[in-house]
């Protein structure tokens, strides 16, 4: 299923699938044969919506119903990853670094073989170590150019590392990953991949020292959806308790509904108010309603691919006829707000506090000076 032309990656995406890949291949061999993306997202430490996102790039999608198939998803990821024809990688350094990553490596990747290992050590110049012969350093152009190798593993002591590092690039190798700790110097169409274990430790142990995590800094431009934020944690508090119906929920607030949702109808735990397509990636959800100001084609799309069941369109905007057809054929429920964003987010949450203060007897200062239906003032 991997399309041949794939867009261009982060690093960070690439090292996902392949983390994917090593947890897809665990549930292989446990004897599953279906997984879905929230149950892999909980394995990766990320979210559905990332998971789904990744599998977007390598040109994947599963099923609504089982979810992904694990044995073509990984032949998928195979196929992204390791590409179609083998490999060949050069290991410099044969000490107890470099002896790990042999014995850690050896048969995992049938596309990827470590080939080549480099040292001084007499003893070691020679032999095979992990299946791996094993050369004389002064040998390292020639070997890197015979065998066309174009990635190199680093594994020495601190001070050759930018030497080498020179070396294993005029030979022809365009990927680095360095055990070394020390930033290279190389050109910039060479990737590096830094694999610093100490810092790794000091950043661990730093973060466990914090017994309160700091709020980010957010920019100035931020500050209407930082003003909304006191409100927005407060709804998904009141929703925790106690799930709405999106149904419900619009008739309460005053919304006209323009197609039906699910069919089953959902019960909303979420309400996520913003018109950024990469936030809304990252925050909704099958249980999220979505407030924006932006009705048009892209959103529904949006909406359908992280199975955001409602949207609610505000300031009494009439969606584009072809808005509503895509709506009712994804089956997500469209609502209109007569009120703009910040409003409407307050009429969900004096709805949901009246309906909690009439759960419990009490009346709220909502219930008093707000219609129960409308949920406008009363004149």
């Amino acid at each position: 299923m991997a399309e041949t032309v794939r867009p261009s990656v982060s690093p960070k995406t690439v090292a996902r699938i392949s983390l994917y890949r090593r947890l897809l291949s665990d549930l292989g061999r446990s004897g599953a044969v279906n997984v879905y993306s929230h149950q892999l997202a909980h394995l990766a430490g990320v979210s559905a919506a990332q998971v789904r996102r990744d599998f977007m790039v390598i040109g994947y999608s599963g099923s609504p119903n089982r979810g992904y198939q694990i044995e073509s998803c990984l032949a998928s990821i195979d196929s992204f990853l390791d590409g179609h024809t083998r490999q060949e990688l050069a290991l410099v350094g044969v000490g107890r670094l470099g002896r790990a990553v042999l014995a850690h490596f050896a048969g995992r990747r049938p596309l990827l073989r470590i080939s080549a290992a480099f040292d001084l050590d007499p003893t070691l110049i020679g032999t095979q170590v992990e299946g791996c012969p094993v050369y004389d350093v002064v040998e390292l152009e020639r070997v890197i150019k015979e065998k066309a190798i174009r990635v190199a593993i680093l594994a020495v002591p601190p001070e050759h590392a930018q030497t080498l590092a020179e070396r294993l690039v005029a030979a022809g190798v365009r990927s680095i990953v360095d055990f070394t700790a020390v930033p290279l110097r190389v050109p910039d169409e060479v990737y590096v991949h830094y694999m610093d274990i100490t810092s790794a430790l000091e950043s661990a142990a730093f973060f466990a020292r914090q017994e309160t995590p700091e709020e980010p800094e957010t920019e100035a431009t931020d500050a209407p959806e930082v003003e909304m934020r006191p409100m927005m944690r407060t709804i998904d508090s009141l929703l925790e308790g106690a799930p709405v119906k999106l149904e419900e929920l619009a008739r309460n607030m005053g919304a006209r509904v323009l197609t039906p949702g699910p069919a089953e109808g959902v019960a909303i735990t979420r309400i996520y108010a913003g018109d950024r397509v990469s936030d809304l990636l990252t925050e909704a959800s099958s249980q999220t309603l979505l407030i924006t100001n932006l009705a048009n084609l892209q959103m529904v799309r949006v909406a359908e691919l992280m199975e955001v069941p409602g949207i609610c369109f505000v300031d009494d905007i009439q969606p584009d006829p072809e808005i509503v057809e895509l709506a009712t054929a994804n089956r997500t429920l469209l609502m209109v707000s007569p009120a703009g964003v910040f409003e409407t987010c307050g009429l969900i949450y004096q709805y949901l506090a009246s309906a909690r203060g009439a759960a419990s007897g009490l009346q709220t200062p909502a219930t008093r000076d707000r219609s129960p239906r409308t949920g406008r003032k009363r004149t």
